[in-house]
């Protein structure tokens, strides 16, 4: 299993902006599953998914209503893709920070 425990993480917000350099972020690779985690209000919420195939994972977090698709190029330092989360849209990218 891989864990990257200090990630920070570029949010693009369909129609609220940017917010760079987020910190706090988590992030497993166990076989073909995918956590990315991150302390909300309410606790921590994980979004968790399979590998679809070639690095692209579908994920889901219930507790936000969450859902996203990212992608990984095998040993990169990068995790990018879209998301959605309670009505909200936007992009990710994550970079993998021991």
């Amino acid at each position: 299993m891989a864990i990257w425990k200090n990630c920070t993480c570029d949010i693009y917000y369909r129609n609220e902006g940017v917010e760079q350099n987020d910190s706090g972020y988590e992030v497993r690779i166990d076989g073909g599953e995918l956590v990315i985690s991150y302390e909300g209000e309410h606790g921590w919420i994980n979004y968790k998914g399979k590998d679809l195939g070639g690095g692209h994972y579908a994920l889901m977090a219930d507790a936000v209503e969450g859902r996203a698709m990212v992608h990984r190029t095998p040993d990169a330092e990068i995790i990018e893709g879209c998301w959605e989360e309670a009505g909200c849209f936007g992009m990710w990218r994550f970079y993998l920070i021991d």
